[in-house]
C-alpha cells in the first residue's frame, strides 16, 4: 500500500513540473538572466520607445514704437509786396531775427533808390528827408520809428559797430554829440540814405567816424 502511494506522489510531481516548464521557456526574448551563484533570477526589461517632439518656440520681437520728436525750425521767410509802397509779408520768426529782418529791410530800402530829398518828406510820392526815409522803410515791415533822427536813436536799441548787421540803423552826430542824420546800414561800411537837398536816395559809403549804431525795436 505504501509503495503505491509513493509511486502516485512521484508521478504527480513529474506532471506538475512538466506543466510549469513551458511557462519558463516562454520568457520574453528581452529577458536578461543574471546569476548570483545561488540560483536564477528572471529580470524582465521593458523597452520604452520615446518619441521626442521638438517644439519650436517662436520668439516674437517686441517692436517698441519710438516717438520721434521732430523739431521744426521756425520759418524765416519774407516776401516783398508787388508795389514798393505795400507792406512786407514776414513771419514772426523772421522778424525776430536781426539778420533775416535786416535783409528784408535792405530789400525794401533799395526799392526807393532815386527818390529825391525833400525837407520834411515822409513818402516816396513827395520825397524823403533822412529820418522820413528810415521811418518809411521800417514801417513797411510794421516796425515803428519816431519821426526825427535824434528820437529814432533814443528809441532804438543801441549796439556797437561790431554788432551791426545790414538792416540796422546808423546815426551821424556832430562834435557836440547832437544826432543830425539817420541812415540804414547796408554792410561793409555802406549805408542807404536820403542825403540832403539836391540829392536822391542812394547807397553810399560812410564818410565819417562820428557814427552810432542802433537796432529797431520789434
Amino acid at each position: 500500500m505504501a509503495s503505491v502511494r509513493a509511486r502516485l506522489g512521484t508521478a504527480l510531481a513529474v506532471a506538475v513540473a512538466a506543466t510549469l516548464l513551458p511557462a519558463v521557456s516562454l520568457a520574453p526574448a528581452s529577458a536578461t538572466t543574471a546569476g548570483d551563484g545561488g540560483g536564477s533570477t528572471i529580470v524582465t526589461t521593458t523597452t520604452i520607445s520615446t518619441t521626442t517632439i521638438s517644439a519650436t518656440t517662436t520668439s516674437t520681437a517686441t517692436l517698441a514704437s519710438a516717438t520721434t520728436t521732430t523739431l521744426v525750425a521756425p520759418s524765416l521767410t519774407y516776401a516783398l509786396p508787388y508795389s514798393r509802397t505795400g507792406y512786407v509779408s514776414i513771419t514772426d520768426a523772421a522778424l525776430a531775427s536781426p539778420t533775416v529782418r535786416g535783409k528784408a529791410v535792405i530789400d525794401t530800402a533799395r526799392r526807393f533808390k532815386g527818390v529825391p530829398y525833400v525837407a520834411g518828406g515822409t513818402s516816396p510820392a513827395t520825397g524823403f528827408d533822412c529820418s522820413g526815409y528810415t521811418r518809411y522803410v521800417f514801417s513797411r515791415l510794421h516796425l515803428y520809428l519816431p519821426r526825427v533822427s535824434r528820437d529814432q536813436y533814443s528809441y532804438s536799441i543801441h549796439i556797437t559797430r561790431a554788432q551791426a548787421v545790414p538792416g540796422d540803423l546808423v546815426f551821424f552826430y556832430s562834435s557836440s554829440g547832437r544826432i543830425y542824420h539817420a541812415a540804414i546800414y547796408a554792410g561793409n561800411g555802406y549805408i542807404w540814405h536820403s542825403p540832403y537837398p539836391g540829392q536822391r536816395v542812394k547807397l553810399e559809403k560812410i564818410w565819417s567816424s562820428r557814427v552810432k549804431f542802433a537796432r529797431a525795436r520789434v
